[in-house]
């Protein structure tokens, strides 16, 4: 801790591993950090020309756009980060004149990893992520904006608890590959100490699976830029300790029970891969029918597969996703194509 004789005041110096991670982030220029909860969350913001930002802090950017437009937020999967997204945030913001927003959720990416926390305040429980969300946009300046979702696997099912708890909110969400209703059985083995040091070895030779793919041959620069990319979060404070906690915490959100809410407010689109071997078979058609079950009428809840994809699509099919997102959008009314469109 910092003293000044002065004021006879104290000033708390940043974590040991706050700062080590801010300088493992220094290298991108757009990657940013804000406290959120007591949680120093990394994220970055995609912006369209005509929406410039007024850097009121120069740590932290505050927007100067009033026309109160929505903003797109970008939600990873499990053992993800933000670079997933690396292919979409500005085409997304360029394409809608909309803000892209992105970050990595506690226990992954830059994000800090907490050890301890107050009673009630667990940010490693599913039910956390979607108050995290709000926070985080509150916080940037985007919080008295509705926002649009696009998670990928376990961000889907966040998408979702977010927009069934906050009905209204959620203006629109695109679910890739979303895991609704995911098995749990074996995180509470993982969680244990045999399991962690399973799970230490394992990931650091397989980190990114492979099989979450179709063929990583058709991903440019797989070896020598994206896995790599994928790997950074290994070397990183307590991140085998944080894993630990997210399976040890681990329970689904409940979604399927409120769907009517969905239906009544918010527009899906559910992209899946055919050949997704971390939901094999028929599970996302299957998924995509218990969705849909009972929806009234004249609810916009589409459904797309795509060929020789995984369970991965803004990694292997990033033009796909990218095009198929954008006219949902449009016809969801989130905004309006310019006219050269």
């Amino acid at each position: 801790m910092s003293y000044s004789k002065d004021d006879q005041t104290y000033t708390p110096l940043p974590s040991i591993q706050r700062v080590f991670l801010q300088s493992m982030a220094a290298e991108d220029p757009d990657g940013r950090f804000i406290i959120v909860d007591n949680i120093q969350v990394y994220y970055k913001v995609a912006l369209p020309p005509e929406d410039p930002m007024e850097l009121v802090d120069p740590l932290n950017p505050y927007p100067s756009n009033i026309q109160k437009k929505p903003v797109i937020v970008l939600l990873h999967h499990f053992m993800g980060n933000l670079y997933t997204w690396r292919n979409h945030m500005q085409p997304l913001a360029d394409a809608t004149g909309l803000p892209v927003v992105a970050y990595d959720r506690p226990a992954f990416g830059f994000t800090e990893r907490l050890a301890t926390w107050e009673e009630n305040k667990n940010p490693y429980t599913q039910e956390a992520c979607p108050d995290l969300l709000v926070e985080l946009l509150r916080g940037i300046g985007y919080g008295d904006r509705r926002v649009v979702i696009i998670g990928v696997s376990g961000g889907g099912a966040v998408a979702a608890a977010l927009a069934i708890k906050r009905p209204g909110y959620v203006q629109a969400i695109v679910m890739l590959a979303p895991a609704i209703k995911p098995q749990d059985q074996a995180r509470h083995i993982l969680a244990s100490l045999p399991g962690r040091l399973f799970i230490k070895v394992a990931l650091s030779q397989y980190i990114p699976f492979t099989s979450f793919y179709h063929n990583v041959e058709s991903i440019p620069e797989w070896e020598t830029v994206v896995r790599p990319c994928y790997r950074v979060p290994l070397t990183l404070p307590n991140f085998y300790e944080s894993l630990g906690h997210v399976m040890r915490y681990f329970r689904p959100l409940e979604i399927m029970e409120h769907l009517h809410i969905i239906h009544r407010h918010t527009p899906v689109l559910y992209i899946a891969g055919d050949t997704d071997r971390y939901m094999p078979g028929n599970q996302h058609p299957q998924a995509f029918l218990d969705m849909t079950r009972n929806m009234p009428e004249g609810t916009m809840f589409e459904w797309h597969l795509l060929s020789e994809c995984g369970h991965l699509p803004q990694d292997e099919k990033p033009r796909e996703v990218l095009e198929l997102t954008l006219d949902f959008l449009k016809r969801a009314g989130v905004y309006q194509p310019r006219c050269s469109e």
